[in-house]
């Protein structure tokens, strides 16, 4: 299989003809259809089905198209950092995360410390999955992401079966956070009760909702919580925060946010009694080593938890 041939079935599966196809790929129309049935043989499948009015995509042809978009896009994203980059001898750092704002002062730490040098630093945000996906696809070149004790084991085998490697930064207590809509925005309490939390509607994040996990929700018997809120972004879930009585369990990590500044609508009240802890950890491919800018970059963002755990091993 080579890379034209699937950016040819590609094609084929947009246009719905071979003749169109050839067309766009300025190939004759033989070699197209030549190179789609040399395909087909050596996959053993037949991806078109042929008609008078062109071809479709059979449904083994459906499957091969999704996954094969998937490459298309990473081929170009490596093209273009070949040529905006590598030929520029300009350092180049993508970092996802998990709409961490320390993550960005980090970054903007970064860029101060490299002065006038060819400095590129992508930034991308997402849930747990999306940010795995990055790594994995090598859109980014680290992820930092967070993830629950009781579900600890269960995500770090699925990321090393695919070849993805975890690091710990901290751990962190199971907190309650809520915003000015909610009467203990103002409150003298340092901890609550999971039974007191039960008095205000939840909002959780679809992927705890959906995902395979289970979410902190459902470890702290809030599973079945009758008023919530699904959202997808962090930023969806602060705003309702602001303007409603809704409350969000999480793992603040109070000592990261000393070293910047935090979401001043927003507080966090540790649950008492939590068996439960979050931890924040960064991770990459295995077979990609980190750059020196990648571990310049840790390096600053492991200062965030010095208190807490020391200087982080690199």
């Amino acid at each position: 299989m080579k890379l034209e041939q699937i950016e040819q079935v590609i094609v084929v599966a947009e246009t719905g003809s071979i003749r169109l196809a050839a067309e766009n790929l300025f190939i004759s129309q033989p070699n197209l259809s030549l190179s789609i049935r040399k395909l087909e043989e050596e996959l053993g499948c037949q991806l078109f089905a042929r008609n008078n009015k062109g071809v479709e995509l059979t449904p083994l042809g459906e499957s091969f198209v999704e996954y094969a978009k998937g490459i298309a896009q990473q081929l170009r994203q490596l093209r273009t950092l070949n040529a905006s980059a590598l030929r520029r001898g300009q350092i180049s750092l993508a970092i996802g995360n998990m709409h961490y704002r320390y993550v960005n002062h980090a970054a903007a730490q970064l860029l101060r410390d490299y002065g006038t040098q060819r400095l590129r630093l992508a930034i991308r945000e997402g849930v747990r999955s999306q940010i795995i996906s990055m790594v994995e696809n090598r859109q980014c070149d680290m992820g930092l992401i967070g993830m629950f004790s009781h579900y600890h084991r269960i995500l770090i085998k699925q990321l090393e079966t695919r070849g993805i490697q975890y690091f710990r930064l901290c751990s962190n207590p199971v907190t309650a956070i809520v915003g000015r809509g909610s009467p203990l925005f103002d409150s003298p309490l340092r901890e609550v009760e999971v039974e007191r939390l039960k008095d205000y509607p939840i909002i959780i994040y679809n992927e705890s909702e959906l995902g395979p996990y289970g979410s902190v929700a459902s470890a702290l018997g809030l599973g079945n919580h009758p008023r919530r809120i699904v959202v997808s972004e962090r930023s969806t879930l602060f705003e309702m925060l602001d303007k409603t009585p809704c409350f969000s369990a999480t793992a603040t990590d109070e000592i990261a946010y000393q070293n910047t500044d935090y979401y001043d609508k927003i507080r966090s009240i540790r649950i008492k009694d939590c068996s439960i802890t979050g931890e924040i950890g960064w991770i990459k491919r295995r077979d990609v080593p980190q750059t020196n800018v990648g571990l310049d970059f840790l390096q600053i963002l492991s200062s965030y938890y010095t208190v807490m755990n020391g200087i982080l091993p690199l």
